[in-house]
């Protein structure tokens, strides 16, 4: 007859190992143990590994035979280490089982969870007591005689507009939390996730080349079909400008974090953890507390991706990101003009093939951005064409002859710089369209080429027009300040005026003969293209008339 003190807890333990679901696909890198378990609590701190076999009939204490159980601090794990970002396996390195295969504690994982979260409230709700509340404190009603109900003063809470009784005031809500428990969570977090085959591990930095979203999307989509459906958290060992500004335009900022932004619940949301194994480290050494008693762990710098150095523009695109965001609008154009004449000049040193075409493209792509950027920074002109309008009403309603001609002048200025800004947005927009047109050309997209070629065409006719505008305001303004120096007795001033007028004039004359030629080239083509479709033999039949 068995023991009924050793039978009841083997039948617990059969249907316990009964509830057990092993997944296939969640197998740890390590040698350890052959199954991966759920995130349910684990009484097993000092092992990962044991064979005990227990006797149910009634036999002798020596009889119970142990295994031999290594600690857990003298084991190892074996975990690969890959490459950003095709996640190709490199190597395999050996890590302390005490640090990345501890057994799953749900309430250790808890505790801290909630420690995070109470660290991270504000608590500023504060509403106005009766004496917070401003006005006089004065009775509003005498105590008796007025036959209704006894009232005080205005600041009562159950009047509208009065304090709040036992409402929210400032507080902290942050909780205590042993360093050594908060450390074990963290270790505890990362050993989940190795074990379940979820903790990816790689050796160089996790950055790309460009910001650019549509990339960035085509990497998550290739560590989907190859790691499973979800997100991943990038944890890196610094800042990332280039890949948190392409995660941005994602809207997916908090998805790459640094070692030291993270924390514990970070780490069990998503669906995989991507770390730099220098951030690794360094989240391992700070977080060893119940380990080692040393409060000064040394970190090692993380790790720079040696190929992006190569890339040209790389370094400045980084240098933009790390600028101030007050200063960063700034010096973009400058950045990105700076950029493409860099990768323009590496494109024309490449042999013909799809490297020079990629840097081509981003050169024309670049171009055209930092034209938008410069486009943006201009003055408005609706104001300035307020501003004319308003100046010239006041103009008209003037009576003296002398504040007439000085305002004129004033009138032409602000039509100067009311045609000037108008000038430099058409440029800069005609501009954008031809760069947008050659990198589709060498895109291969010849139809949004020839949209955009004559997107460039309309514009470059509006940009003749208002150019012709600006030089006639140019002109405007030299005449009406001819008057002024007249008046003021300069006459040097005012032959100075005359010439520059003069120059305006002969300007604006030349792009009037330049347009008008242009036009009459439009027409003669169209006229030469019909006559190309007359057949052969009516030319002949013309020759010899000639």
């Amino acid at each position: 007859m068995a023991s009924s003190r050793i039978a009841h807890p083997m039948r617990g333990l059969t249907y316990q190992l009964s509830k057990l679901a092993v997944r296939q696909n969640a197998v740890p890198k390590s040698l350890s143990t052959s199954f991966a378990r759920p995130i349910t609590t684990s009484t097993s701190s000092q092992a990962a590994v044991s064979s005990i076999t227990t006797s149910v009939h009634d036999t002798p204490p020596q009889a119970i035979t142990t295994s031999a159980v290594k600690p857990l601090a003298d084991q190892t794990v074996l975990a690969t280490i890959h490459q950003f970002p095709s996640l190709e396996p490199l190597r395999i390195q050996r890590y302390p089982a005490n640090h990345l295969y501890l057994p799953t504690r749900k309430d250790i994982l808890h505790r801290a969870v909630v420690f995070e979260g109470d660290s991270h409230r504000l608590g500023t709700a504060a509403t106005k007591t009766r004496w917070e509340v401003h006005g006089s404190h004065r009775k509003l009603a005498p105590q008796k005689g007025t036959g209704r109900a006894r009232v005080g003063d205005k600041q009562s809470p159950i009047r509208r507009g009065g304090g709040v009784a036992h409402g929210p005031q400032p507080r902290d809500f942050s909780t205590d939390l042993p360093r050594k428990i908060y450390d074990l969570a963290w270790r505890t977090a990362l050993s989940y996730r190795f074990r379940k085959g979820e903790l990816i591990i790689v050796d160089n930095a996790i950055e790309i080349e460009t910001p650019s979203a549509p990339y960035l999307e085509h990497i998550f989509k290739l560590h989907e079909r190859e790691r499973g459906k979800g997100r991943s958290l990038l944890i890196t060992g610094e800042n990332r400008p280039i890949l948190e500004q392409a995660l941005d335009k994602m809207g997916r900022r908090r998805q790459a974090l640094t070692w030291e932004e993270v924390d514990v619940k970070d780490l069990l949301e998503l669906s995989r953890i991507i770390i730099e194994r220098s951030a690794l480290y360094n989240i391992l050494r700070h977080h060893q507390s119940d380990l080692t008693h040393s409060k000064s762990p040394p970190f090692i710098k993380p790790a720079v991706k040696t190929d992006l150095l190569q890339i040209p523009g790389w370094k400045q695109f980084r240098k933009l990101m790390q600028t101030d965001p007050s200063e960063r609008d700034a010096i973009r154009p400058d950045i990105y003009e700076s950029v493409a004449h860099a990768r323009l000049q590496e494109a024309s040193q490449l042999p013909d093939g799809p490297a020079k075409a990629r840097l081509q493209v981003s050169v024309f792509d670049l171009a055209a951005e930092a034209k938008d950027l410069r486009r943006a920074q201009l003055p408005k002109a609706g104001p300035l064409e307020a501003e004319y309008n308003d100046l010239e009403a006041e103009l008209a309603s003037m009576q003296d002859p002398t504040r007439q001609k000085k305002g004129l002048v004033a009138l032409c200025e602000t039509l100067v710089r009311w045609r000037d800004v108008v000038y430099q947005s058409a440029v800069l927009q005609a501009e954008a369209a031809e760069n947008r047109r050659d990198a589709c050309a060498h895109r291969g997209e010849l139809e949004r080429a020839n949209a955009y070629q004559d997107e460039a065409s309309d514009l470059r006719t509006d940009v003749a027009a208002v150019e012709i505008e600006l030089f006639e305001a140019h002109a405007q303004l030299a005449e009406a300040r001819v008057d002024v120096c007249l008046l003021n007795g300069d006459s040097a001033g005012a032959a100075e005026q005359r010439e520059y007028a003069q120059e305006m004039q002969d300007q604006v004359a030349r792009l009037q003969l330049e347009a008008e030629g242009l036009t009459e080239e439009g027409e003669e083509g169209e006229v030469l293209s019909e006559e190309a479709v007359v057949p052969e033999q009516n030319v002949e039949k013309e020759k010899p008339r000639n």
